[in-house]
């Protein structure tokens, strides 16, 4: 339905200010910021926004966070907000003095779940694993090259550090769906190649 994406990500974004400390005063801003560009955005009405590129900022300030809640509920939020769709990262963060794009929003994306891969938390480590997987297994999203590579090392580490069983299985898993796409991909790549 319509404002579907900002509904919600106002209700994880409440969360997140709610577990956070009065001393992470750019997290709680970030957070009312948000809180205030999606109800004049509500109140304006209009088309459906279905681009969640420009709410990154707080999610990615939470998961920066030293509150293992709050880094989880950031990291599961992004985690369903690829999987919705919602968050392509086609926005060019850095491009070259020609202009052409050298980072997309989803490099930083991956690079900031994949940041979390330390937290010796079970749910953090747990939420890494499937936002990873689905950054990397997306159809909405494309994930390349550093950032694939970055998403890998990440799962193998936690694979190695975990002391959670289930984290380890499911670490194990993702690393093999992950080289599949992989895989598949260098495959695709070779067929375009060969038929150029």
């Amino acid at each position: 339905g319509t404002a579907a994406m900002e509904t919600f990500v106002a209700r994880a974004l409440k969360k997140v200010r709610k577990d956070s400390a009065r001393k992470d005063k750019e997290l709680r801003d970030a957070c009312d910021e948000t809180f205030a560009r999606i109800d004049a955005r509500m109140k304006a009405g209009g088309a459906e926004d279905n681009d969640a590129d420009k709410y990154f900022r707080p999610l990615q300030l939470a998961c920066q966070n030293k509150n293992p809640k709050v880094k989880a509920t950031a990291l599961d939020t992004l985690q369903k907000l690829i999987a919705y769709g919602y968050l392509r990262g086609e926005t060019v963060i850095e491009a070259d003095a020609g202009g052409q794009p050298l980072r997309h929003l989803i490099d930083l994306v991956v690079e900031t779940i994949c940041n979390c891969k330390d937290d010796s938390h079970e749910n953090v480590q747990l939420q890494v694993i499937k936002a990873l997987l689905t950054a990397t297994t997306s159809n909405t999203c494309a994930v390349h090259d550093t950032s694939l590579l970055l998403a890998v090392r990440a799962c193998y580490h936690i694979y190695l550090v975990s002391r959670n069983m289930v984290n380890r299985t499911t670490a194990k898993a993702t690393l093999t769906q992950m080289l599949n796409v992989v895989f598949q991909r260098m495959e695709q790549h070779e067929v375009r190649r060969k038929a150029a």
